[in-house]
């Protein structure tokens, strides 16, 4: 059973990470965070913390973590769907009746549109990081004297975004998106006069990556003199601030 991406949302929302965590470890309250030995690895030392404020948790130790649905399937070994009632029902969530629920068919919908043109435009950036001009041999002399190993690059899926108006969004209508999509999908900026034009420009780009290993957002740095020094995306339909952590997705593969 598939369940509706704005339902998962909302439950994580909902459901106390603390709370499911706690019936599973003893978690300790530290600072802002909670702290217990990790349950997945052996260790003396706790170095398992849960962030309730950002809804996840993280064994710097064992570098596993996530989301309160990642870690029931961890602990319980279920998938992602039994994890998903797992939590519903500690948290005394309904599930959704989703072939009564329109409103979620279209949400979900609209979310795998964002992160279907969210694929397309990351592998158009990393395309335009391997090309031959001056910007693209910029760009990765940059990344170079950061100390930034190709094999580093490549892992976490930089790319470069060339300083141009529209280059995206022509390349994304030519795979077919319609305006509306390319709007919704945060890739752009609406004009004041009407119109779009594409938000990352003369950018380094640094992917946001779900548990699946999909893009849901990005996050983009000027190489010289500008502001702002770091552009990221607005929230989308797949996307909500503060609910996905940065390499997080290449960090569980290792």
């Amino acid at each position: 059973m598939r369940f509706p991406q704005t339902f998962i949302d909302d439950l994580r929302r909902q459901a106390d990470i603390v709370r499911v965590i706690n019936d599973y470890v003893s978690l300790k309250k530290k600072g802002a965070n909670w702290m217990a030995c990790c349950p997945f690895h052996q260790e003396k030392t706790p170095s398992f913390s849960v962030n309730p404020a950002k809804e996840i948790f993280y064994c710097f130790g064992c570098q596993r973590g996530g989301s309160v649905f990642n870690f029931v399937m961890e602990m319980e070994r279920v998938s992602f769907p039994e994890a998903i009632r797992i939590v519903a029902e500690k948290a005394n969530v309904p599930l959704p009746q989703m072939a009564e629920d329109q409103r979620f068919e279209s949400r979900r919908k609209e979310a795998d549109e964002v992160v279907e043109l969210n694929g397309w435009a990351l592998e158009w950036w990393e395309q335009q990081l391997d090309e031959g001009d001056a910007e693209a041999r910029a760009a990765r002399e940059y990344i170079e004297g950061r100390g930034i190993s190709e094999e580093t690059r490549r892992k976490f899926r930089l790319g470069y975004a060339p300083d141009s108006w529209d280059a995206l969004s022509l390349y994304l209508k030519k795979k077919g998106a319609s305006a509306l999509q390319i709007e919704r999908s945060g890739l752009v900026v609406k004009k004041d006069a009407g119109g779009f034009y594409d938000r990352f420009r003369g950018r380094l780009i640094f992917p946001v990556l779900d548990a699946q290993g999909r893009p849901v957002a990005f996050g983009g740095r000027v190489m010289v003199t500008g502001e702002p020094k770091y552009l990221n995306s607005p929230e989308t339909a797949c996307y909500t601030k503060g609910r996905h952590l940065y390499g997080l997705h290449q960090t569980r593969e290792e």
